[in-house]
């Protein structure tokens, strides 16, 4: 007479507090890791930089800024194409120092937006980029594109030459690396 023997399995609790610690650890692992892989990803177009509109210029929470004036016109191209690695490479930097006060945030403005388009003036070579107004700011349409540097609301200073662009950058991210 073959009895069957049944046994009562007893639900072990330490058992599922380890494994449901090592699985939120082991999640949150995976977590961390996609947000390094996003934020470290090279930037290879505009749309990758935080665009500003008007008077949100002058209007950013970080005490010193830099604003890139460029135009996606196609009259504005070349100008701006010869920009873009440089521009590209310098937002990747920052996007990777983001925690570096000396690192100063880019943003964009491309002066094809009919918004921003107010600051452009055609057939002078003169550029008003002082100010602390959107109001007050002048662009050459010769001139694009141009790198504002703003501080506490206030243009401090500009550059223009892609010379000029380049060694600015170059500079922040050499003496941050």
């Amino acid at each position: 007479m073959n009895k069957k023997i049944t046994t009562k399995k007893t639900v072990n609790y330490k058992n599922i507090i380890f494994w449901g610690v090592i699985g939120l650890i082991t999640l949150a692992f995976i977590i961390a890791v996609i947000v390094r892989f996003i934020g470290s990803r090279t930037v290879n177009n505009y749309d990758s930089i935080e665009h500003l509109v008007g008077e949100e210029i002058f209007e950013q929470t970080e005490e010193t800024y830099i604003v890139y004036l460029y135009s996606s016109d196609s009259q504005y191209e070349e100008a701006v194409g010869a920009m873009d690695e440089i521009i590209f490479n310098y937002v990747t930097f920052q996007k990777r120092n983001s925690d570096d006060a000396d690192v100063y945030k880019l943003y964009a403005v491309d002066l094809a937006d009919p918004e921003n388009a107010k600051a452009v003036v055609f057939e002078s070579e003169t550029n008003m980029l002082v100010g602390s107004q959107f109001s007050d700011l002048k662009v050459s349409d010769k001139s694009i594109p141009v790198l504002i540097v703003i501080k506490k609301g206030s243009v401090i200073s500009y550059d223009i030459t892609e010379n000029d662009i380049s060694d600015y950058l170059q500079t922040i991210i050499e003496e941050n690396k």
